[in-house]
């Protein structure tokens, strides 16, 4: 095979992870998933796949650290008994020659539009359930080997070691992979270091030097020894052995008067034997410290030695829950420090990384192109190219994406929203219309201008698969925007003639006048941007904003007493819907608006339960059931009574990404509340 020749300033191909593809293991059906070269942050709730990917990983390549890993019958998806896991590896030129009998050879078109062939490896690990058992255990075939279809030759032990991973488990002890001990993790990764190899000859003349004081004959060691050998030892063996056995105690065995002669596999032995005897502490006086900077240190010394091992080993890091441990400060501070040690075209000789995690802090400080998201057996990657996202898109969630708004990786649902009041008032309207968003893992989001919303809806729209619904991202996505047409009533007048305007016209807000609208469908399919598919819904106001339309539609006595303190005075507004809505609008305070109005409505809830309750009879006021009954009853009343003073648009976005409500008719005679 001819090798490329890389020239000065080319940047030069590095083998790296670059697909995988899973069939019947665990809850992956079936998987196809593409990976950055350096950073991947996968994503996602409890119990949506995060491990299963890491672990199918491992199962494959193994780990630096041998855990022992083996496929169980739990690990089959379903009723499967057949499971495969397949890794691509890509831009291997520079470690073809490992891989010579393995390797594939795909198409592909460069950039003059010329048809060529590169090498890649593919390994696959094929799992099988026999039906028999061997020692009272079922067998399960297991093999890895190379191959597009995964019929190639079997892998060998010496590819499996160059390639195995890097894991760190989550709720990992630290502190003790980092203490002495046979074969520890410490001693592996002080003795790749060039500069303990380098050192190693003056290293074991310390040893041997400090040997020979502590075994001078009038050290304390050597007196102990030599109680040890006369007392006991030859008290208990044959007179013929004591000229050859003794107790003799040195460190790591080595001698100055033998060190020169050693060969150099012998040195390298001592050399592990002191090596396994060391630790690596925080602070010099061994002082207790807290798991989260024991993990930093972890991780520092596990990035280490795979940095030192680049040449020799894939440099595959896998972490699960890096945050465990870690306050927000520190978590961003160590993504950035991985990041910086990931692989990139201008950094080839970097780390490829896998982190799962559910820190919101984590994922806002992540290239949104480097996060993977996961849910419900399937994974969705935010890389160009497979979202609508473009590069000035990208730009902007770098910037502005906070970890507030990184609930959006981790939801079932999210309502996006322009202001304070929608993303105050929806939680609370939702729950006492029985659909609490909570319990459908639903995140409101606030999204800061009127265009920065279609950025993140794009985060979950694939590209160029509209018409394939089996690919879409599951998670409900609906938009809330204004109409934002101001009615005539809304015009300042300079005569006072208006008692309710507060807008006065001029050239910027001509097209804000709903007397300058020709066709509101059009206006509202324009606010819309052609973004209302897959599973986004877009919902526009029938008129100017979220409190307007609160007003108008049927919570006029409730806003006027949010806004006043009281019921007292809404007689003298003038009996129509529009002015009503302006005049609430025009006194609106956004928050202490929202805050207010939530408490209005808990207040009406909570008299209705009172009264249901107060209706009961005496002898089942005293009955637990009874009165929780009742109170469930009067809740679901009122839900169907909010529910038809609200917003058309306000309940079909809260009925998006939860359950349909219950109408009157569908509850009539019903005694439990609407389904949480």
């Amino acid at each position: 095979m001819q090798l490329k020749t890389y020239l000065p300033g080319r940047l030069r191909d590095t083998l790296y992870l670059s697909k995988i593809q899973i069939n019947n293991f665990r809850l992956f059906q079936h998987l196809d998933l593409k990976l950055n070269r350096g950073l991947n942050v996968l994503v996602g709730e409890n119990d949506s796949g995060k491990t299963t990917l890491i672990d199918a990983i491992r199962y494959t390549l193994g780990t630096k650290s041998n855990d022992r890993a083996y496929i169980t019958e739990e690990d089959f998806h379903n009723d499967a008994s057949d499971l495969k896991i397949q890794l691509k590896f890509s831009e291997i030129d520079t470690h073809a020659h490992r891989f010579v009998e393995h390797l594939s050879h795909e198409e592909y078109e460069n950039g003059q539009g010329e048809k060529k062939y590169r090498s890649v490896l593919y390994i696959q690990l094929h799992a099988q359930i026999t039906g028999v058992e061997r020692r009272g255990y079922p067998y399960i075939k297991t093999e890895v080997r190379s191959g597009v279809e995964g019929n190639g030759l079997a892998i060998e032990a010496e590819i499996r070691d160059f390639l195995a991973t890097t894991y760190l488990k989550p709720l990992r002890d630290a502190e003790a992979e980092l203490s002495s001990g046979r074969a520890s993790r410490l001693s592996q990764i002080l003795s790749s270091s060039k500069d303990i190899c380098d050192g190693m000859e003056n290293i074991l003349n310390i040893v041997a030097k400090a040997n020979e004081e502590l075994l001078a004959d009038d050290a304390a060691l050597k007196k102990s020894a030599e109680n040890i050998q006369q007392k006991y030892l030859h008290e208990l063996i044959f007179e013929k052995d004591k000229s050859r056995l003794g107790a003799f105690i040195d460190i790591a065995g080595v001698k100055q008067d033998e060190l020169a002669e050693l060969p150099e596999y012998a040195k390298k032995r001592h050399l592990r034997a002191l090596l396994e005897g060391l630790t690596l502490a925080l602070t010099d006086d061994r002082r207790a410290h807290g798991l989260g900077y024991h993990n930093l240190l972890f991780m520092g010394a596990e990035l280490l030695l795979l940095e030192q091992e680049v040449n020799n080993e894939f440099p595959l890091l896998l972490i699960e829950e890096p945050e465990a441990h870690l306050h927000p400060q520190l978590q961003m501070k160590l993504l950035q420090f991985i990041n910086a040690k990931s692989k990139t075209l201008k950094n080839p000789d970097g780390v490829q990384c896998i982190l799962t995690t559910h820190s919101p802090n984590i994922a806002s400080k992540a290239d949104p192109a480097e996060i993977i998201m996961l849910s419900e057996g399937g994974a969705w990657s935010l890389r160009a190219g497979e979202t609508e996202l473009k590069e000035p898109d990208y730009k902007f969630l770098r910037k502005f994406l906070d970890a507030t708004k990184a609930n959006i990786f981790f939801a079932k649902g999210v309502i996006l929203v322009e202001g304070d009041g929608e993303n105050i008032l929806l939680p609370e309207i939702a729950r006492l219309l029985g659909r609490p968003l909570e319990n459908y893992g639903v995140s409101i989001i606030k999204y800061d201008n009127s265009g920065s919303w279609k950025r993140f809806v794009k985060l979950f729209l694939r590209h160029n698969l509209d018409d394939n619904p089996d690919a879409w991202h599951p998670s409900k996505v609906c938009v809330l925007r204004d109409l934002d047409l101001w009615p005539n009533c809304a015009e300042e007048k300079d005569d006072d003639s208006n008692p309710y305007g507060f807008k006065k016209p001029n050239n910027r807000n001509q097209s804000y006048w709903r007397r300058n609208c020709d066709n509101e469908q059009q206006r509202k399919i324009d606010h819309i941007g052609g973004l209302n598919r897959q599973n986004i819904a877009v919902k526009i106001s029938d008129d100017w904003t979220f409190e307007y339309c609160l007003a108008k539609y049927g919570l006029f006595d409730e806003c006027y007493e949010a806004i006043n303190g009281s019921k007292y005075g809404k007689e003298n507004i003038v009996d129509n819907e529009d002015e009503k809505a302006t005049y609430v609008l025009s006194k609106v305070s956004k928050t202490d608006f929202a805050y207010d109005l939530s408490e209005i409505f808990q207040k009406q809830s909570d008299e209705k339960v009172a009264d249901a309750i107060a209706a009961l009879r005496e002898e089942e006021r005293s009955c637990r059931n009874a009165c929780n009954a009742a109170k469930k009853q009067a809740e679901s009343e009122f839900a169907i009574e909010l529910k038809s003073k609200l917003p058309p648009y306000i309940v079909e976005a809260i009925e998006y990404v939860t359950a349909p409500i219950e109408t009157e008719e569908a509850s009539e005679g019903e005694s439990n509340a609407p389904h949480a």
